[in-house]
């Protein structure tokens, strides 16, 4: 049997032959020995498939008519390849196909066809039918681009301390409230876990400074230092880092080493207080005398 593609064409070609006839009508059915049945005006004949094709009922066709022996062929073409508009609807068989020769809705197998997919097509007595991809379906749209980091914020605290003093350094004798910054002495402010419960440890510094309140200010610089303890235990000495050698006058002022200072006390950094380590005979207040006495103004981004 010829294809379908090129029944039609054979069709035509014969139709200039002396004898041959051509002729419109439409499809009506089969005959009950498997012929198609033709309606022509107010007539209806036999005819034999002259393609692999079984139109739909009240499809137009052409007949060729060669003597007494009739041949049914389509009208034209049917396309073979389309793409898909879209989805099948909730409870469709069907799908939306675009062709060369318009928009037609086809039946296809399994899963409907993605919209986009260049689809092969197999003509029915039921109408179009996809039958396979000819290309993979687009790729998903890709995900919107995720909202920009949003820039980090600075914030700033102040920590008072929550206890202050002195002690001698051979022994843990915590005698006075005042920091002292002697010979013989270690002097500290404590702070509670406050920094280290609210400065994160991947914080970026901003700032530091501390509220100096000065008693007495006499020979040699205070030597300032960061302690281990965060809270005051009267028989205990907290150990001490290494000494800035630092003399501000009253007021808030940033120590020589205020980025480390930072680093080192906010979580995860390992000390919790700032100290004393002798120097000169320097003498500061006590939280009675004033309540921000060693407090620390720390500004940090994250």
């Amino acid at each position: 049997m010829i294809p379908l593609s090129s029944a039609v064409a054979v069709a035509e070609g014969l139709a200039g032959i002396p004898g041959v006839l051509v002729r419109r009508g439409r499809f009506v059915g089969l005959s009950v020995d498997g012929l198609a049945l033709v309606d022509m005006g107010d007539s209806r004949f036999p005819s034999e498939f002259g393609a692999d094709y079984i139109p739909q009922v009240n499809e137009p066709v052409q007949v060729l008519s060669v003597g007494s022996q009739h041949l049914m062929f389509p009208l034209g073409a049917k396309p073979k390849v389309g793409t898909v508009v879209s989805l099948a609807g909730a409870g469709s068989s069907t799908v939306p196909v675009d062709t060369a020769t318009g928009r037609l809705s086809a039946l296809y197998l399994g899963d409907s066809p993605a919209a986009g997919s260049r689809v092969l097509l197999e003509w029915t007595e039921e109408g179009p039918v996809v039958v396979g991809v000819l290309s993979t379906s687009p790729p998903p749209p890709a995900p919107p681009d995720p909202d920009p980091t949003p820039p980090k914020q600075v914030r700033s605290v102040i920590f008072r301390a929550v206890a202050a003093g002195s002690s001698d350094r051979d022994r843990p004798r915590w005698w006075t409230g005042n920091p002292y910054a002697s010979n013989s002495t270690f002097g500290a402010w404590w702070y509670g876990s406050a920094i280290k419960d609210t400065i994160p440890a991947n914080a970026e510094f901003v700032s530091l400074a501390m509220k100096i309140t000065r008693v007495r200010d006499e020979g040699g610089a205070p030597r300032f230092a960061l302690h281990t303890e965060l809270n005051h235990n009267p028989g205990t000495l907290p150990a001490y880092s290494p000494y800035v050698e630092w003399d501000p006058p009253s007021g808030w002022h940033t120590p020589p080493n205020a980025a480390d200072w930072f680093h080192s006390l906010k979580a995860g950094g390992g000390w919790a207080g700032v100290g004393l380590n002798q120097g000169g005979f320097n003498i500061f207040a006590d939280l009675a005398q004033d309540g921000e006495s060693g407090a620390l103004s720390i500004s940090w981004r994250s």
